[in-house]
């Protein structure tokens, strides 16, 4: 009698085992999502507190700055900003052209961004390279950006 008891516990502790692995397994996708939700809204807060600073630069000096830290020294953004969140110490892409209009007068663009890798760090790595790889495929920018160097957007993001 003893016997069949203890096979019944081991047999409901296998069971309670497999449930948890399934109910982890299930959620895990649900889990990441949501914190890569919440990780992009601090990200996409921050890039347009950037480029409020960039146009703002811009129209006191004709031109974008050429880096983030010319709108750092010269008072339009502030230093902490630079930094990616969630990135340790990372900071931002940034980058200024001019480019030929259809007009031919020349036009001013900006870029500024920061890739999955960069913002989804400690996250589970799997999915991070598959979401790089799908938007690589599709021809996207694997992250989160504003503006566009190779033609002008009026520097919306590739969220809007």
């Amino acid at each position: 009698m003893k016997k069949k008891s203890i096979h019944n516990y081991l047999l409901l502790a296998c069971v309670v085992v497999l449930a948890i692995i399934t109910f982890m397994s299930v959620s895990a996708p649900m889990r990441f999502d949501k914190e890569r939700e919440a990780r992009e809204e601090v990200v996409k807060s921050r890039l347009l507190q950037i480029r409020k600073a960039s146009e703002a630069f811009k129209k006191a000096n004709g031109q974008y700055a050429s880096k983030l830290e010319e709108m750092v020294n010269a008072g339009y953004l502030a230093d902490s900003l630079r930094q990616i969140p969630y990135g340790k110490g990372e900071v931002f892409h940034y980058g200024a052209s001019i480019l030929d209009s259809k007009n031919g007068h020349p036009l001013p663009v900006m870029e500024c961004g920061a890739e999955y890798a960069q913002y989804l760090k400690g996250m589970d790595m799997g999915t991070v390279t598959e979401l790089i790889n799908n938007a690589i495929d599709e021809g996207e920018f694997p992250g989160l950006k504003i503006g566009d160097l190779e033609h002008d957007n009026h520097n919306a993001g590739n969220w809007e």
